[in-house]
């Protein structure tokens, strides 16, 4: 069988009350995405992949983030032609180089 999450919303009245229930940390509030077992917080979204959901990783070489899960950069290359970045930048990010 397979596992389940549940998820509660507490009414705003609850919080005056103490109860054993309420064993949560109070850095542990707030927006969540969960994907598969992950959880997300909403701060940290633009930090993952919006394909994959896989944390990005940043090449300093090229200035530029990218999914490794994709093989795909998330930035777009600048507009400018003479730029020590883009010009160099390979198609995929993990193509040999």
């Amino acid at each position: 069988m397979e596992e389940k999450l549940n998820f509660f919303l507490d009414p705003k009245d609850r919080v005056k009350r103490k109860s054993s229930i309420m064993n949560y940390k109070i850095e542990e509030k707030g927006l969540y995405l969960l994907t598969g077992k992950k959880f997300i917080s909403w701060m940290d979204v633009h930090a993952y992949c919006p394909k994959c959901l896989e944390a990005l990783t940043f090449d300093n070489e090229f200035d530029a983030s990218y999914c490794t899960g994709c093989n795909e950069w998330r930035e777009e290359k600048c507009s400018d032609a003479t730029c020590e970045y883009c010009e160099k930048r390979p198609k995929r990010p993990l193509d040999p180089r």
